[in-house]
């Protein structure tokens, strides 16, 4: 579709070229004609935490889809990531009740999250109380490579459940 040159001829939905023109803390202005859009950095891409300098330079082409044609920070609203296929769909489909290599990301009071590849994390979900006396979980530690089984993953809140496997593939786990 060619740019309009008036904001008021876009629509929710249009996928439209442009070139970006500013990058800050909170996403990516791109030029559009005589308009200028913003994509937020979280439609940057499915990323949860973007690190825009590493994939958008200014004056890069760019390929978005309008979101809003509402003004907000001055500019109309974009998505990058609305035209990319979503991993943890992709990951559901090709991984739940499998067992994945894994990296322990963080352990803290929550839990321990661990790291599945493609930018995905999981949690690891403690095992029953009377199932084991001494869970190995209570010993992981921050990078520790491990398996998982892949419980659950719920795409509309986004989070994946993971189990602890007794497999050691210290050496198949994602660096």
């Amino acid at each position: 579709m060619d740019n309009p040159e008036s904001p008021s001829t876009f629509q929710p939905g249009d996928i439209l070229k442009g070139t970006v023109s500013g990058i800050v803390d909170f996403g990516a202005y791109v030029k559009l004609g005589d308009t200028e859009g913003l994509i937020d950095r979280l439609e940057v891409s499915w990323d949860r935490k973007p690190d825009l300098p590493d994939l958008l330079r200014l004056g890069q082409e760019v390929t978005v889809q309008v979101l809003d044609t509402g003004v907000r920070h001055g500019a109309i609203r974009l998505s990058l990531r609305a035209l990319t296929p979503d991993p943890l769909l992709e990951f559901a489909r090709e991984k739940l009740e499998e067992t994945v290599p894994a990296r322990v990301s963080h352990v803290g009071p929550v839990g321990v999250l661990a790291d599945v590849g493609s930018g995905l994390t999981g949690i690891l979900l403690p095992r029953l109380p009377d199932s084991e006396a001494d869970d190995p979980q209570r010993h992981l530690q921050v990078g520790d490579r491990v398996v998982v089984r892949v419980l659950s993953v719920n795409t509309q809140e986004r989070r994946i459940g993971l189990r602890l496997s007794p497999v050691d593939t210290a050496e198949t786990a994602p660096r």
